[in-house]
């Protein structure tokens, strides 16, 4: 643990990919995350919010090593993981952390058994002999609550429902008791009866063993039930952030204020209330907008916006914004 108490600490970290269009033409940068800093402490559940392309997904990737970071320092633990090399920290870093998919059908190897799929991490990671590794399989099956653990066990996943196999997802990710969850889009590809299944389930377990999750997703409505903490990603940039409920009260970012009015509302009084739906499409990151990215589609533009990428500023206890309309 860090010395002001963090689990998870990200200072400015960037992800480019680099993006050739011919053998003989320079590189070009595709600025897919660029120049996030946060911090976590045990036990906080995040939810990362924004549109497809805004960067969200590789940013959790990028916070579990899946993809190594351009610049900037990720601190785990208080120890710094940017770029290890060393296996046998990496391996530490591995069994720390886990990434729940969006897609279960397509996380899971189809030819092993829930089983199988469940032990693997346990034999990679030498945990227990046989029967050590049985009783956490099953146990974490209880959990995860797919009972009968005897039946489940033997199953392929294609033998599972959408919302069973996610529980197996759930389970495998958690099997190792690691102290950070990335959750990316875990419950979009689910029936709308299953979601809150799913969710409270994730809740829960994090509770239980004051895990810190990220939860990766475009849904706003969903965060209220999830999250203490809400970060709003727009164009590889975090652009709003803040404790849950009060983000969503009082959003300050226009672009913020448009992921809710997507939001649907079966009361025609509500839907009035944000209806400042922007018009085009996000920039394109490899030759991003200067100034603020998101002028290009904001209302409320000024010409300083077109100019000057704007500072995070507080405007009020623990809830930041990037943005001219608040200095």
């Amino acid at each position: 643990m860090s010395s002001d108490g963090y689990l998870l600490e990200v200072k400015n970290l960037r992800k480019w990919f680099e993006v050739r269009r011919g053998f003989f033409s320079k590189p070009l940068w595709l600025k897919a995350v660029d120049g996030v800093s946060f911090a976590l402490r045990p036990g906080e559940a995040v939810s990362l919010v924004g549109e497809s392309g805004s960067g969200k997904t590789t940013l959790g990737k990028t916070v579990l090593l899946l993809h190594e970071p351009t610049d900037g320092q990720i601190i785990f633990k208080g120890e710094d993981v940017t770029h290890l090399k060393d296996k046998k920290k990496m391996m530490w870093y591995r069994r720390e952390t886990a990434l729940v998919q969006q897609d279960p059908f397509g996380a899971m190897p189809s030819f092993m058994t829930i089983y199988r799929i469940l032990e693997e991490p346990l034999i990679v990671h030498k945990v227990g002999d046989k029967k050590e590794r049985e009783e956490m399989i099953y146990r974490a099956l209880e959990e995860v609550r797919l009972t009968p653990v005897e039946d489940f066990a033997p199953k392929y996943p294609h033998m599972l429902s959408g919302g069973q196999l996610q529980r197996v997802a759930i389970a495998r990710a958690l099997i190792l008791g690691p102290s950070l969850v990335v959750a990316d889009e875990p419950v979009s590809m689910l029936d709308a009866s299953v979601r809150v299944e799913i969710l409270n389930l994730m809740r829960e377990m994090q509770q239980r063993r004051n895990i810190t999750f990220i939860y990766i997703t475009h849904d706003l409505s969903t965060t209220r039930y999830f999250s203490e903490w809400i970060y709003i990603m727009y164009a590889g940039h975090i652009v709003e952030r803040g404790p849950t409920q009060r983000v969503i009260r009082n959003p300050l970012h226009p672009y913020t204020k448009a992921l809710l009015a997507a939001i649907p509302d079966p009361d025609p009084e509500n839907r009035k209330r944000f209806r400042e739906v922007p018009p085009g499409e996000p920039p394109g990151l490899i030759n991003p907008p200067p100034g603020c990215r998101f002028a290009p589609r904001c209302s409320r533009v000024m010409e300083r916006c077109r100019k000057e990428e704007p500072p995070e500023i507080e405007v009020e206890h623990n809830h930041f914004v990037k943005c001219w309309l608040y200095v």
